[in-house]
């Protein structure tokens, strides 16, 4: 069945996608993240177990690209803390869909919201840092008067 609003909406994603930046990215996955938890739990309550299962393991899907892409080199201990954290998580997913369990999809949607949210404080620090560096203090010109 076709559905307009729904071709629009997944062409507007896809362009988001498409034309975000690698910080913006990270954001974009946390918040779908979320989502897809807010909808497995609907499912598991509407007793729909497949529809659950698919929307869980996409959230699997998520958090093992989210790993993936940490730089271990670069990131020093805050990338080797956040590994831990998504293997944790994507643990206690994949017990939440063995076991359809409500109270685990909120831990790990829990968890994705307080990174979403220090996620979203750093990418403002960060762009703060650059608009002083592109701004910076006031320069005087080259007096050449004299």
């Amino acid at each position: 069945m076709y559905q307009p609003n729904q071709n629009a909406n997944n062409k507007y994603v896809e362009n988001m996608v498409k034309t975000a930046s690698p910080a913006k990215l990270v954001e974009l996955l946390y918040l779908n993240a979320i989502e897809r938890l807010n909808r497995a739990k609907k499912y598991i309550e509407e007793k729909k177990i497949a529809d659950a299962n698919n929307q869980i393991i996409r959230v699997e899907d998520i958090i093992m690209e989210l790993n993936l892409s940490l730089d271990m080199e670069k990131g020093g201990e805050i990338s080797k803390n956040l590994r831990a954290l998504y293997t944790y998580m994507y643990r206690r997913l994949l017990e939440a869909n063995l076991n359809k369990d409500i109270e685990i999809l909120e831990e790990v949607k829990s968890l994705l919201n307080t990174l979403l949210e220090a996620w979203r404080e750093a990418m403002k620090q960060a762009g703060d840092v650059i608009k002083q560096q592109v701004n910076g203090p006031e320069r005087k010109g080259f007096d050449i008067s004299t």
